[in-house]
């Protein structure tokens, strides 16, 4: 051990989206120092080079019997309890507290937090997240599809920016075409931004429009990020952004040096 039975401590660490550029000085530090590394496989062999203690690796599905782990590996030892992106944002955070919460325990806890996986995704686009915005996931495993449905629309409805996690997989395809079905009601054939494998190995970045992506569903998995833009959003030469207001109360750019401002130019990656 590397501390005394009465210095255990939990770190729950979000190492980012991928790259090992975007893991944070802190969340390198309390790996090195863990005497367990616990995670699923895909995020822990991103770190594993950096591990010192004992690595405990697990698949889907096992996300309650990992925090159950860690939590008591935690009474007597520094464990670090790995998740992707943000451990805040769809990550291993949420479960942790409730079970801390719910089953009285008095481990020592203390959370890393990382790049999430829209920070890294909207910059690669150009800006299409730049003020208010809304995030939604499509994954029904845990949440009712008719709580997404009316989250979507309403946030639609609202005009926000959305970027849409785990859009589709192979048991859930459908969910993606009943949510472009939507988009393409409250919002018509829009521009999309996608994302796949933001910061890692086989990135992919594309704009099309909603019926495209339809009619593509392959480019789109559980690596992919979706932006959905709201009613600001412009496409102009490959770059997808939302203006955040400058303009209104600025002059941006002098009297005849106006920037092409044809939209239906944009980058489209085949």
């Amino acid at each position: 051990m590397s501390q005394s039975q009465s210095q255990g401590k939990l770190y729950v660490v979000g190492i980012g989206p991928g790259s090992q550029d975007l893991l944070t000085l802190k969340a390198i530090e309390v790996i090195k120092s863990s005497d367990y590394v616990i995670g699923h496989t895909t995020y822990v062999n991103r770190i594993k080079h950096l591990v010192r203690g004992e690595i405990i690796e697990s698949g889907m599905g096992r996300e309650v019997e990992r925090v159950k782990l860690a939590v008591k590996l935690a009474r007597d030892n520094v464990v670090s309890l790995i998740s992707g992106g943000d451990p805040s944002v769809y990550g291993m955070l949420p479960l942790v507290v409730e079970y801390i919460i719910e089953s009285g325990e008095k481990v020592k806890f203390e959370v890393v937090p990382g790049v999430t996986a829209l920070s890294s995704a909207s910059p690669l686009l150009g800006s299409p997240i730049s003020g208010d915005h809304a995030v939604i996931s499509l994954s029904d495993l845990l949440i009712p599809w008719e709580v997404i449905e009316k989250r979507l629309r309403h946030a639609l409805q609202a005009d926000f920016v959305i970027a849409i996690y785990n859009p589709s997989s192979r048991k859930r395809a459908g969910n993606l075409v009943k949510a472009l079905q939507i988009v393409l009601q409250e919002k018509g054939d829009v521009f999309i931004g996608i994302v796949k494998n933001a910061t890692r190995e086989g990135e992919e970045i594309r704009i099309l429009k909603a019926t495209d992506v339809m009619a593509n569903p392959e480019l789109v998995d559980m690596n992919t990020l979706l932006i959905i833009p709201s009613s600001e959003t412009l496409v102009r030469n490959g770059v997808m952004y939302t203006p955040r207001g400058y303009s209104r109360k600025y002059r941006l750019v002098e009297d005849g040096k106006e920037s092409d401002r044809d939209d239906d130019k944009r980058r489209v990656t085949t």
